[in-house]
């Protein structure tokens, strides 16, 4: 197996906790991290005060996401409410050129005043009729305007006591081998992220802004245990760590005579060694039956490993099986061999 890189940022997806409906993909990070962090809590005593025990407590997990782009939907989630589409009052400030008799017109019909910035920096507010404005001293000019009017816009309220959107959070990023080929991808998936809460929306007069996103996982539990986030890696079916042994369990099925027929399964672990837990491949092996008694005695079935004692069966009866897996990763042939045998 080559040496392999994770690299560039990951695509950050959003889904609702609940429903994990879609809420926003980013394809435009600039950098994503995840931080694991724990305290711990050190035992010492006796002479010199040696370290006796160290106690690890208080895990958590920290997501940092900073996007290129800008949309609504980061505001909403950090603000814990939704984007509404209604008639909203909205601030307008535009350029308007006066007439030879002081008379302007805005663009859209202003609520209440206009507030009319002079060529000499001092301000007027001018109270309209319709789009109308007349400004004295404004004849001939142009000048920036600013007022209210109504428009239909997405809106984001930030309500007070509003915590931030818990979601569903998938990071995937791809890994490289030396080849510069994409071998795999790493997807990490938080299913109770909760948002920090805290957004910072900077603006330069030479840049672009950007939009982060920052939050907690929460622990959840299924029946592996609690957890806070699940990693995996994806195979695109050049890279994988190979089975380099199997295992069929149990190596003999002992059948009663005074039961049969009788129905026994063969269960297989592909082993890959080293800190890679095994895998169960028993629908993925071949079953045969290599030497023992004859006549139907014993059937397996050839893909499940689903091993019969029929009403043929005899006391003392007793039969092999040979089971073997094919490990495309390493083109090798591995087999293990189970033995039946019927008692009284």
């Amino acid at each position: 197996m080559s040496n392999e890189f994770l690299v560039s940022v990951a695509n950050a997806i959003g889904r609702d906790a609940n429903t994990g409906n879609l809420l926003f993909m980013g394809k435009a990070d600039i950098n994503s991290a995840l931080t694991v962090t724990m305290a711990k809590t050190e035992v010492r005593g006796g002479i010199n005060n040696p370290l006796l025990y160290t106690y690890f407590h208080d895990r958590a997990v920290e997501v940092k996401i900073e996007q290129a782009i800008f949309t609504e939907t980061l505001l909403a989630l950090n603000a814990g409410t939704s984007i509404t589409s209604t008639p909203v009052t909205v601030v307008k400030n535009e350029s308007v050129t006066f007439s030879s008799g002081s008379i302007g017109y805005t663009t859209q019909t202003p609520i209440g005043n206009v507030g009319v910035v002079m060529s000499t920096g001092a301000i007027q507010n001018i109270t309209p009729s319709g789009s109308t404005i007349t400004v004295p001293l404004a004849a001939s000019q142009t000048l920036d305007v600013v007022y209210t009017y109504t428009a239909t816009a997405d809106q984001v309220i930030g309500y007070a006591t509003l915590p931030p959107t818990a979601i569903d959070l998938t990071l995937i990023a791809e890994v490289r081998d030396t080849t510069q080929s994409i071998v795999r991808y790493f997807e990490l998936n938080i299913p109770r992220f909760s948002l920090s809460g805290a957004y910072t929306l900077s603006l330069a007069a030479n840049g672009v802004s950007n939009q982060a996103i920052d939050g907690f996982a929460l622990v959840q539990s299924d029946s592996s245990g609690e957890y806070y986030y699940k990693a995996t890696w994806i195979s695109t079916g050049t890279s994988q760590v190979p089975v380099t042994s199997i295992a069929a369990t149990p190596t003999v099925l002992n059948f009663s005579y005074a039961l049969k027929p009788q129905t026994m399964s063969l269960n297989v672990l592909g082993i890959r060694g080293g800190n890679y837990a095994n895998t169960n491949i028993t629908t993925s092996c071949s079953y045969v039956k290599t030497s023992g008694c004859g006549n139907g005695n014993y059937t397996i079935g050839a893909s499940t490993g689903v091993v019969t004692a029929t009403s043929a069966v005899h006391s003392g009866d007793a039969q092999v099986f040979t089971i073997t897996y094919f490990d495309t990763y390493s083109s090798a042939s591995l087999v293990d061999v189970v033995n039946a045998l019927c008692g009284n």
